[in-house]
């Protein structure tokens, strides 16, 4: 799915016939909730948002990194990697949030369950900051979040 249909998508959800809701502003509705979903995801440990890299002894903390893959001889403090073992260098596998999409990429996920529940909690952020009542959308959303959870683990 591209970034632009999905804006089209939330635009024609919250029936914007007078343009309230800009392309920036779809597009942060959209990089939200992306990453409440990739969370989830990796919450259930989906190996789609494993990526691998190699930790030197003082390296940064990897881009978007929210957990590792396993247990490795590093300890990370305060963003920065120190190996424990004495090593020059480890394997590091660990899990990370999509970066952000922009109004010409594709959704960051291959996967339509996946991209439906990202659109959707998208459109119920725009509605939510207009002060719609989404108490039912949200409660549909958080059951298609578990199952996708639970399918996915």
């Amino acid at each position: 799915m591209k970034v632009k249909d999905a804006i089209a998508r939330i635009k024609s959800a919250t029936h914007d016939i007078s343009d309230e809701y800009s392309t920036e502003k779809c597009l942060e509705f959209l990089n939200t909730a992306i990453q409440q979903v990739a969370s989830l995801l990796i919450g259930a440990r989906w190996p789609k948002l494993a990526k691998e890299v190699y930790i030197h002894d003082g390296d940064t903390i990897p881009h978007n990194y929210m957990g590792p893959c396993g247990t490795y001889p590093i300890r990370m403090t305060d963003g920065e990697a120190k190996i424990i073992d004495g090593s020059e260098s480890v394997r590091f596998r660990y899990f990370a949030t999509p970066d952000e999409v922009t109004e010409d990429s594709d959704m960051p996920f291959d996967h339509d369950a996946i991209n439906a529940a990202i659109l959707r909690t998208a459109i119920l952020l725009a509605l939510n900051e207009n002060e719609y009542d989404v108490t039912q959308d949200s409660q549909i959303i958080q059951s298609l979040e578990q199952a996708i959870s639970a399918g996915m683990s």
